[in-house]
């Protein structure tokens, strides 16, 4: 069955027939099952997501071991070359050269190379680092040498209590307090002191790297299901894609919200609670070690596998079946294509599920982009056929520009310009809208950096609900704003109300931290979506825009506009400033001015341009006029 969707398309599957046993029904999972009961399954969670992927530690990668190990021995090997340098009389001087010299030629390799080897290869470079360092030791007892290659000790022990699992920790704790301890007793290389020290000192290092390392796992572990939250996922999916190697990588997206909303309205939130508890201790032994399955929101989970359609299907059959007991799900997936980046493949995966919601029942859509539309925007984005232009957003009272709200435009050679109204929908449904959307964020900051810095400015970029849900969004923003240089008040993101999950704690949780750094949050389209004031007093924000319809609705002979005097007179209430969108004509500004509207946009102040019109107007009050004049 071919679900048509515009210009992308999904392919979609019939609902899918239990296949599996009565034993892998919910029933014998143990619905009943209390809250305490489940501490004894907390580590088979744990275990799948540990099992899915090389590395032993949330922090762990080639890339951050490498770095950390070619700073050490980058490190040793300078001392090593200090220290022969200011003791020319030391006995051992040409050894130490030549270990120094190996030392740095190691570093350069590793920062180079390093992010190539695997885990059992960083295990080896510990222990062979730790026996060159006992004979270091041996070979120097009694002289100031050996204290100094003592104290590359605690480096090492941060090193594998950042990075290796806890059998490896154990034998390198192991090996190297051994060590400190044969250097003491047995050589008599170190002084008492400077031994007792190292012991205090490795312990520390010990405890404090691997309580920063459990709470970085914490970060990334949802507390109810002990499976692996968004951030979690992320971190899977970016070692995936890198360790593919063209091997079929799917992503399967589960919406069990009615569900859950069932469990509840029946027997209350707990009831909920264990619902999700009870299906994910079903799933993940459905699963096996090689599928991740993470939390993807508060009623929807991912599932990760090593393989292409029919192996997803097939499984996803197995989870229902498992969950035959509670009822059926939607879900949507996608397949990884090379090129596809993390943020495509959770958009593809993202859009196939909403195709699955909208058809209803227990189906599975599957993303597939048959009319290239992912590929053709993609190739837009790259040749430079996307283009930000910026729509001029003036003070009320006076006329001034006080910045401008970017906006993405396509022109197309040899079709012109596309209007948005067509390309953003296909991008919307294919998932490219992420992608899109960073990039114009990007764009957008670099341009209002070059703007005069000595008048006060700001850029309005906008953000889905969607996109703030994403666990490195916050990171994003961060990113763009430091590289353009801008400061980040004068960066303005704009939310549109209808797509904001005012629960999602996620989603406020992003922006109270971006308004936390500067940022200013508008809500967008305000009175259009599930308005209500409970909402609106949830939401972090600093600026309520006022939609166009409710500005269209003005007449020339209106002497009141009761709905604007209520939208201002709340946004004042609440401490908001107010902008206007869709002006065009000098009566509606002169009642939005009249009713303490702060700011307007529209054709009447100027139509998208360049920015550096916007950069012209700001420079001076003098161009403004002219300016907004030759841009209408």
């Amino acid at each position: 069955m071919r679900l048509d969707t515009g210009r992308g398309a999904f392919l979609g599957s019939a609902p899918d027939p239990p296949i599996t046993p009565p034993g892998r029904a919910l029933r014998e999972a143990g619905v009943g099952e209390t809250m305490r009961e489940r501490v004894s399954a907390e580590s088979g969670l744990r275990g799948a997501a540990e099992r899915f992927g090389p590395h032993p530690s949330v922090i762990a990668s080639g890339r951050a071991m490498a770095r950390f190990s070619a700073v050490c021995y980058l490190t040793g090997g300078l001392v090593g070359f200090l220290t022969a340098w200011l003791v020319p009389a030391w006995e051992e001087r040409a050894a130490a050269l030549i270990v120094s010299a190996i030392a740095l030629i190691s570093g350069v390799l590793l920062a180079g190379y390093g992010a190539r080897l695997s885990i059992r290869a960083f295990y080896l470079l510990v222990f062979a680092t730790i026996g060159v360092l006992a004979v270091q030791l041996s070979t120097q007892r009694g002289h100031a040498e050996a204290t100094a290659a003592a104290l590359l000790l605690p480096l090492l022990s941060m090193f594998v209590h950042a990075f290796f699992d806890r059998r490896a920790t154990l034998l390198a704790d192991a090996g190297i307090l051994g060590l400190i301890a044969v250097a003491e007793f047995a050589w008599q290389a170190l002084p008492v002191a400077i031994a007792a020290t190292l012991v205090c000192v490795n312990t520390v290092v010990a405890a404090v790297t691997g309580w920063l390392v459990r709470a970085a796992a914490e970060a990334e572990t949802d507390l109810l299901t002990g499976l692996p939250n968004r951030r979690g996922l992320v971190r899977a999916l970016r070692t995936a894609l890198a360790d593919c190697d063209g091997e079929p990588l799917t992503l399967a997206l589960l919406d069990v919200e009615q569900l859950v909303d069932t469990a509840a309205a029946r027997r209350g939130p707990a009831a909920a609670d264990e619902l999700l508890y009870t299906l994910v201790r079903a799933w993940v032994a459905e699963a096996g070690p090689t599928t991740l399955i993470a939390r993807y929101g508060d009623a929807s989970f991912a599932v990760l596998v090593r393989g292409g359609v029919s192996a997803t299907t097939a499984l996803l059959a197995r989870l229902r079946a498992a969950a035959s007991t509670a009822g059926g799900f939607p879900a949507g997936t996608a397949g990884h294509r090379p090129g596809d980046s993390l943020t495509l493949l959770t958009g593809h995966a993202e859009s196939a599920l909403l195709e699955a919601r909208r058809v209803g029942g227990n189906r599975t859509v599957h993303y597939e982009d048959t009319a290239g539309v992912t590929s053709q925007l993609t190739a837009a984005l790259t040749a430079g056929e996307f283009a930000v232009v910026y729509q001029p957003i003036v003070d009320a009272a006076d006329g001034r520009v006080t910045g401008a709200e970017a906006l993405a435009r396509w022109i197309r050679p040899g079709f012109g310009s596309v209007p948005p109204s067509e390309f953003i929908p296909d991008a919307e449904r294919s998932g490219f809208i992420r992608v899109l959307d960073r990039w114009v964020l990007r764009t957008a900051c670099r341009t209002a950096a070059s703007w005069p810095s000595d008048v006060p400015s700001k850029v309005t970029v906008n953000v889905s609900g969607q996109e703030l849900d994403q666990p490195d969004y916050y990171e994003q923003v961060v990113t763009a704003l430091e590289d353009a240089g801008l400061p980040a008040d004068r960066l303005v993101l704009e939310v549109t109300e209808s797509t904001l999950d005012a629960e999602s704690a996620a989603a406020l949780e992003v922006l109270r931290r971006l308004r936390g750094l500067g940022v200013r949050i508008a809500i967008d389209d305000f009175g259009t979506g599930y308005s209500s004031l409970s909402r609106l007093h949830r939401l972090p924000a600093d600026i309520l825009k006022i939609d166009r319809s409710f500005v269209a609705e003005l007449r020339p002979t209106d002497q009141e506009a009761p709905v604007i005097a209520a939208i201002t007179a709340l946004a004042r209430t609440l401490g908001l400033r107010t902008v206007a969108e869709g002006v065009e004509e000098p009566y509606q500004a002169a009642l939005l001015r009249r009713y303490g509207c702060d700011e307007i946009q529209g054709w009447l102040c100027g139509r998208p341009g360049d920015g550096d019109l916007v950069g012209a107007a700001l420079a001076g009050p003098h161009v403004v006029a002219q300016v907004l004049a030759g841009n209408r």
